[in-house]
């Protein structure tokens, strides 16, 4: 998500330290950066941003948040669409790779995280991430389930369904985090329908 304006249409200090600190965490890693790089690229003192955020972790817990719910949001936005199960496939592709092309340094931020055992770190910020992911699956499940029954896909299990579909795109945020602004979206499209076995209408 990108930074919000006030009513004024000005960047709050806010927003540009959140801003600031995607593109550090993402270009050095979270480990690597410090609240004095963070200060420098949001051009402000190291302290104005302890007077918005205690710690870099509760930069980094921003960030997350941000990036769970809105990743949570689409998913249950698909699901819950009406209509034949084809037309919610394509749109499941489509707004899975605009998520991940929208939300580039979110994702390299992530995938350092998890690439490095990050789950620890993750659950120390107060996320549950069994449960996030769980939440995920469901409204994948919903998409699969209904993509089967109606002879969409492979007659397969749609949890199965989902691991193939979920294996796409958390593989490439673990090894390649960074090519997402430049990957082809048809070519994301074609490997995720091949992985679930898209049958197509007709």
């Amino acid at each position: 998500m990108r930074p919000a304006v006030g009513g004024g249409g000005q960047v709050t200090a806010r927003e540009r330290i959140l801003a600031a600190s995607r593109t550090l965490f993402a270009e050095r890693g979270f480990v690597a950066c410090r609240v004095a790089d963070i200060a420098r690229r949001a051009g402000m003192s190291p302290a104005n941003v302890y007077w918005q955020f205690d710690s870099k972790e509760a930069i980094l817990q921003a960030i997350l948040v941000d990036g769970f719910s809105s990743h949570e949001e689409m998913t249950a936005g698909v699901a819950d669409e009406y209509g034949p199960a084809r037309r919610k496939l394509d749109l499941l592709v489509e707004r899975t790779t605009a998520f991940y092309q929208a939300n580039p340094e979110f994702i390299v931020i992530l995938g350092g995280l998890m690439g490095a055992g990050g789950r620890d770190l993750i659950g120390s910020l107060g996320f549950d991430l069994p449960e996030i992911e769980r939440r995920s699956r469901a409204n994948l499940r919903r998409v699969f389930a209904e993509a089967r029954s109606e002879g969409a896909v492979e007659a397969l299990d749609p949890d199965l369904l989902v691991a193939f579909y979920q294996a796409l795109f958390v593989g490439l945020l673990i090894t390649r985090g960074d090519l997402w602004p430049s990957l082809p979206s048809s070519a994301l499209r074609d490997a995720a329908l091949r992985l679930v076995g898209y049958r197509p209408a007709g």
